[in-house]
């Protein structure tokens, strides 16, 4: 407002004055005392005045001090706004003098106003309840932390807050912040209950004993295993802890013929030799109460792997023998150093080197370039078998291994290749372990794989593992790593040319037991398993040094199947570590209804699966059928050993697994694999382009029209229902499809060629 306001307005009033003039006037006031942080809102009436204060605050624990701005509502000035009416009709009018003048009064009624002292007393009670409520969770509560993360709250981008909306911002803040102390403190109080917290104290016979750690690493075929096994079996009793049956049937041999009994346990087998002072079995089934003279754990460098990696830390920590060997490659001694020192026990590394060399050969190898001697390793049981079907086209005989063949299988398939009956073996990675085999070569058919979360390259681990099957000491004088035609070798060469990298968490991985898992019940106040095992896997050893939670995804579904069995909470725990594919919905199914009748007292019959495979051979798709019935009379088998009542039928389902086993042997042995349709099981022809047969294909085109009687199939064909025998319905509708180049009919890659769809055959 400049002096000339004292003048009248044109066309007004002298001594005459409107709202319009009074808002003018409080904004000219405003303007003079707005470097003292005096704000006017001059629209209300009466105007209300508002101050910004700065107020120095300690931070309770912190010693450290945070500087706080905000604004307070002082409210209307009654008396200044009585003076400025006064001014505003005087004759001489309101100007700049009047508007300093009225600055220094309001000036002096805003900071003398007991408003302030009220807000600042505000602000420091908030922060003594804070220091009050964050006592509570004791050595939980950083409030260094909290210091820095209030200092970025009361930021607000240069803007100055009014009080309540500080207030608010700090305790928003405050509440974040206690609640990850709260689920700290939450954590803390779950696994000083269940026991996790101090997994190590849980194994009380060994911690009681002096324990001797040697770790034998080195590559494949460098002899580290038979001289552990020499080491054990000169001990007066023992036990050899393996990743596999097959290891543990080897491992029973090995101790045998070093003149030492030896009884075998597994998940689903029992073979105790009277006397005997040695036991071999699965690492799972370690028996961490008898105290043993000597043990040896194999694969120690599967301590690192996040599913089974817990089997590998319970037998180290826990077994109850003066001299604790363990065997494995180099990748394990990050992992065992670390547990060791947790567990204050000395671990002495013996590194031995590979008796025959291991080389990489450079040039990429055709498939109609694989001899005899090779083992070609795919990732998955479609390549396997595509594979396979390209080799057999080629003149070869081939033994094929997979995960889904049974220990008995893979063995007869092993014996093939071994006496020479095939003398081509295609593969998975499963014969990385367990397996010993005449292989010349090996050619990687790609070099990388789904596991189970996702896919991936294969990382150097495991093409050492697997590579280094070729050449085996007093067979061949070295070793070949290669790829197929179209694949990098730049990962075989760095994973056979480079020392392993060490793992960037070096923690070993653990699982909740059942005295674990009966803690937590307790503690949360639940009887669902499952909701145990997903608070243990999602809060428990966040913050540990030592160990970190396994995953427990597969289990959690195991027990979400059996969590509605009339059960007592330890049956359910065992039922949901039954040795299920939790992936596949029938088998959850399967496992939930013998946990239901096991609840009610009524008894599970062994799977009848078998009885549908009375024949000599069969076709692919009766060959998947059987594994599949492999696998649930091998659970069953699991559950039998441990609820007899609940699964009385053993013998039945021991010698339906014998009978499917060579069924499966039989049709693997046979130079072609007949082919049959999947959905009504009916034989197609070897140079039939596609999955299906054409009147499977007609009846679903039929129902994706949206029906009408008409006869499935060419005219003059048959129809076969898709309900007949042979299988469950495709899940996606577009499933005629030509079979890749080199699968129906001619040589070809694996894998090769898109697939097409056929037409729709004629009406």
């Amino acid at each position: 407002m400049t002096d000339e306001t004292s003048t009248p307005k044109s066309g007004a009033t002298p001594g005459a004055a409107d709202e319009y003039d009074r808002r003018d006037a409080l904004r000219a006031i405003a303007a003079v005392v707005r470097g003292d942080g005096i704000e006017v809102d001059a629209d209300s009436t009466p105007a209300r005045w508002s101050l910004s204060l700065t107020h120095i605050v300690a931070i309770p624990g912190a010693d450290r001090t945070l500087k706080l701005r905000f604004r307070i509502a002082l409210g209307p000035l009654p008396e200044i706004e009585a003076e400025l009416w006064g001014m505003l009709t005087a004759e001489e009018g309101f100007g700049r003098p009047q508007a300093k003048t009225l600055g220094k009064r309001v000036k002096a009624a805003c900071l003398s106003s007991s408003a302030i002292e009220k807000a600042k007393g505000r602000v420091d009670a908030w922060f003594a309840s804070m220091a009050q409520r964050a006592a509570s969770f004791g050595d939980a509560w950083r409030p260094k932390g909290f210091a820095d993360e209030l200092g970025r709250v009361i930021g607000f981008g240069g803007r100055i807050p009014r009080l309540q909306t500080l207030l608010d911002a700090l305790e928003e803040a405050f509440s974040s912040a206690i609640a990850r102390s709260g689920l700290k403190v939450r954590r803390e109080r779950l696994e000083n209950a269940s026991g996790m917290g101090v997994y190590l104290d849980s194994f009380t016979t060994a911690r009681a004993m002096i324990r001797r750690l040697r770790l034998f690493v080195g590559p494949t075929n460098s002899g580290k295993t038979h001289s552990a096994m020499d080491q054990l079996a000169l001990a007066e009793s023992g036990c050899y802890l393996a990743p596999l049956r097959l290891l543990a049937l080897e491992g029973q041999e090995a101790l045998e013929t070093r003149g030492r009994p030896c009884s075998l346990v597994t998940g689903e087998e029992r073979d105790v030799r009277p006397g005997a002072g040695f036991t071999s079995s699965t690492i799972e089934m370690v028996n961490t109460s008898r105290i043993w003279g000597a043990c040896v754990i194999d694969e120690i460098q599967m301590i690192g792997d996040p599913d089974r990696g817990w089997a590998w830390t319970q037998a180290v920590a826990g077994v109850a023998a003066p001299e604790i060997l363990m065997t494995g490659s180099a990748d394990a001694i990050p992992y065992v150093k670390r547990l060791a020192d947790a567990m204050g026990e000395e671990l002495e590394v013996i590194e031995f080197t590979r008796k025959s060399p291991l080389r990489v050969q450079e040039e990429r190898v055709p498939l109609p370039d694989v001899r005899r001697g090779d083992a070609v390793i795919a990732f998955s049981r479609k390549d396997v078998m595509g594979l396979r079907h390209d080799l057999l086209a080629r003149g070869h005989t081939v033994a094929v291994i997979y995960g889904a063949l049974s220990p008995e299988v893979r063995r007869a398939e092993a014996r093939r290749f071994r006496d020479g009956t095939a003398d081509v073996l295609v593969a998975t990675d499963a014969i990385g372990m367990g397996l010993n085999l005449p292989v010349a070569r090996v050619v990687l058919s790609t070099t990388r794989k789904y596991d189970g979360r996702e896919e991936r390259e294969l990382n150097s681990s495991e093409i050492r593992q697997i590579g280094g099957r070729a050449g085996r000491f007093g067979m061949h004088e070295e070793g070949r790593v290669a790829v197929l035609e179209g694949e990098s070798i730049n990962p075989v060469r760095r994973a056979l040319t480079t020392p392993p990298v060490p793992p960037e968490d070096p923690r070993s991985w653990i699982s909740p037991n059942l005295s674990h898992v009966q803690a937590i019940a307790i503690e949360l106040d639940t009887n669902s398993l499952a909701k145990v095992l997903r608070t243990a896997g999602q809060e428990l050893l966040r913050a540990n040094q030592t160990f970190r939670m396994t995953d427990l995804e597969q289990r959690i579904q195991a027990a979400t199947a059996v969590d509605k069995a009339a059960l007592p909470l330890e049956v359910r725990d065992i039922l949901a570590r039954c040795p299920i594919d939790t992936r596949d919905q029938n088998n959850l199914r399967l496992l939930g209804g013998w946990a239901m009748n096991q609840g009610k007292g009524i008894g599970n019959g062994a799977p009848d699966a078998a009885e549908r495979f009375r024949h000599h051979v069969g076709t692919d798709v009766e060959l998947e059928k059987a594994e599949r019935a492999v696998k649930e009379l091998t659970a069953y088998a699991w559950l039998a050993y441990r609820f007899p009542d609940a699964y009385p039928e053993m013998d039945l389902c021991q010698e339906r697994r014998a009978h499917l086993n060579a069924f499966i042997e039989r049709t693997l042995a046979e130079r072609s694999l007949a082919r049959a349709c999947p959905v009504c099981g009916a034989r197609l022809k070897a140079n039939h382009r596609f999955r299906v047969c054409d009147a499977c294909y007609g009846s679903r085109l039929e129902e994706g029209r949206g029906g009408g009687n008409r006869p499935a199939g060419r005219p003059g064909q048959k129809p076969q229902g898709v309900a007949a025998a042979g299988g469950d319905k495709p899940a996606h509708p577009n499933f005629h499809h030509a079979l890749p180049r080199g699968r129906g009919k001619g040589p070809g890659k694996a894998g090769g060629g898109a697939p097409k769809r056929r037409k729709p055959p004629a009406p």
